[in-house]
């Protein structure tokens, strides 16, 4: 087999995506459509596609669930790489555009019978396309990297990925947190913890420490690309 890319392998992979789950897909974008029908809040809906979208990642491998099923996909005709891209414009691209487009569609339905059967007066609003630019490239790049976080889950763990995966999130937030307060104590002499708030915010401290923003703004772009290269390596070294 070639072991460069190939776009044709990769087209079948995802043409076996949909064959193996075209049932599956329709549920739940039906499911989403009802939901979007009920939610009118513009952080509820973002919630949902978040929290969707996650579940969505973290089933990225799950044919390594048991082992059947992961030799068999160990033994597909198509390289590593191939399979990772699958995953990633499948939980990433493909759920996005999908999600969006059951988002246009439940929306005004949901208004338009709330005005019916409730007789309200509500006009559709689509409160996810009137964002900002700076807004929605920040929620863009957030839904990629928590993608990406759970995709690498999904190649980690074995079994239950989703639950496990928040659980190491978790663990990571009390550390990252924990780090926060022993270095504001080091660096300040005090924690400053009146209003149960870190008197700290990296975010305004460009004087103190110089290149901080421009810091902030590469981690920012660069940890969904090397979360997906960690995942390469990971799915390189898997076994059933």
């Amino acid at each position: 087999m070639n072991t460069k890319f190939s776009i044709n392998r990769l087209g079948l992979l995802l043409q076996r995506f949909f064959i193996e789950n075209a049932q599956r897909e329709l549920t739940f974008w039906a499911i989403s459509t009802v939901v979007f029908m009920f939610l009118h809040e513009t952080s509820m809906e973002a919630l949902y596609i978040f929290i969707a979208g996650f579940i969505f990642a973290a089933r990225s491998f799950r044919a390594f669930t048991y082992t059947p099923t992961g030799m068999h996909y160990l033994l597909l005709p198509a390289t590593h790489f191939e399979k990772l891209l699958t995953a990633i414009i499948l939980s990433t691209f493909y759920f996005l555009a999908a999600i969006l487009v059951t988002y246009a569609i439940g929306n005004p339905i949901g208004t338009y019978l709330g005005n019916l059967i409730l007789g309200y007066d509500n006009t559709v609003y689509y409160g996810l396309f009137n964002l900002g630019t700076t807004e929605t490239l920040n929620m863009l790049v957030g839904f990629i990297t928590v993608q990406a976080i759970f995709i690498l889950g999904s190649v980690y763990f074995k079994r239950n990925a989703v639950g496990k995966t928040i659980l190491v999130l978790i663990a990571l937030m009390f550390v990252a947190v924990l780090a926060e307060v022993l270095f504001v104590k080091i660096i300040f002499g005090t924690t400053n913890f009146e209003f149960h708030n870190v008197n700290f915010d990296l975010s305004d401290s460009e004087t103190l420490f110089p290149g901080v923003k421009y810091f902030g703004e590469v981690l920012k772009y660069s940890t969904a690309p090397f979360l997906w290269i960690v995942s390469y390596f990971r799915l390189t070294e898997k076994q059933v």
